[in-house]
């Protein structure tokens, strides 16, 4: 009797995991049913679905894979461009110190011509008559004279073919101090147009280099945002399809 009564036990319980496992079963098919697309039952269809799913998820992978690409070639040129331009602004700096010395030198330069045109003034209100000797060598006087200014960069191309041309106010019949004091005259002139000159390059320098620097740090930013751009692309990638990441990097200065 206990052993009829066990017997029927097992095959009730048995019975019941069984009973569980085919709802279960069900369950899932059901599930299943509800996850395909509305019209997909049969078997072929549902391979047909699936490879077209798949083919999908590879056209979006591919896709995002292209995209993450694209952005990372784009902050490399970004970050070459960077680089360029911090190279440029060195160079732009560096014009402009040397602007700085050239501007120095030529003030220096006009006040040593003014120096000389106060002490030529000074002689030639001491001038003394000359000879008859004396004035066949004038002309031979300032030609020399205005050659050696020339050397020194105290005349202009334009007033040294004045000077040996007599034009313009060179007489080669005035006394040498004359002729020195229109020298000096000469000299003074030249140099602050050159100064001036100098001044105005010193501007357009430090100009520039404002420039270059703005460049830079515009494109220092950009740089920072594409890279930002490119890395969220390709965290989204699995591991496998992750384009390399770029070790260019710009200069630390600029």
């Amino acid at each position: 009797m206990d052993f009829a009564v066990a017997l029927l036990v097992g095959q009730g319980g048995r019975a019941a995991a069984a009973i569980w496992a085919t709802l279960i079963l069900l369950a899932l098919l059901a599930l299943a049913g509800l996850a395909l697309p509305r019209g997909v039952f049969r078997p072929r269809q549902i391979s047909a679905w699936l490879a077209d799913s798949a083919a999908q998820k590879r056209a979006e992978l591919e896709r995002r894979s292209t995209e993450a690409e694209e952005l990372i070639r784009y902050a490399d040129e970004i970050a070459v461009a960077a680089r360029g331009a911090a190279h440029t602004a060195e160079r732009r700096r560096e014009e402009c110190q040397e602007a700085q010395v050239r501007t120095q030198e030529a003030w220096q330069a006009y006040q040593a011509a003014d120096a000389a045109l106060t002490r030529a003034r000074r002689a030639a209100a001491y001038a003394t008559p000359m000879t008859d000797d004396e004035h066949a060598d004038r002309a031979q006087a300032l030609r020399r004279s205005a050659q050696s200014a020339y050397r020194r960069g105290d005349l202009s191309d334009t007033q040294l073919l004045d000077a040996l041309t007599h034009r313009n106010g060179w007489d080669p019949t005035l006394h040498p101090v004359e002729q020195e004091l229109i020298l000096a005259r000469a000299a003074v002139t030249h140099r602050f147009a050159a100064y001036q000159e100098c001044l105005t390059a010193e501007d357009a320098a430090w100009q520039a280099a404002d420039i270059a620097t703005a460049s830079v740090r515009s494109l220092r930013l950009e740089v920072i945002a594409a890279e930002a751009q490119a890395e969220s692309a390709r965290a989204t990638l699995p591991q496998q399809t992750t384009p390399a990441r770029s070790s260019r990097r710009i200069a630390a200065t600029a």
